[in-house]
């Protein structure tokens, strides 16, 4: 992704979720490496439905130039949590 030389501090992330009660997760966006240190994260819990679509924004750490980027996620539950439909960056 090209961030170009303005930072980009905000994620948009449009996602679902059908998971069971109790079955979460955390969505993390990292720059570069799958390992890398994220430089912004979201919680998703159920949404209504597995095609129960919701934006979701998130403050991320201010990024320019040129990074792959990454999205990881975790639960404590061996359970799928979330659909992601797609995911922008802004200003």
């Amino acid at each position: 992704v090209n961030f170009g030389s303005t930072a980009a501090t905000q994620f948009y992330g449009r996602v679902a979720s059908g998971a069971a009660s109790g079955v979460s997760g955390l969505v993390e966006v990292r720059l570069d490496s799958r390992t890398s240190t994220p430089i912004g994260s979201f919680a998703v819990g159920n949404t209504g439905g597995w095609q129960s679509w919701r934006t979701v924004p998130a403050n991320i750490t201010g990024v320019t130039g040129t990074h792959d980027v990454y999205l990881t996620f975790t639960s404590g539950q061996p359970a799928d949590f979330v659909n992601v439909n797609w995911f922008d960056f802004g200003h």
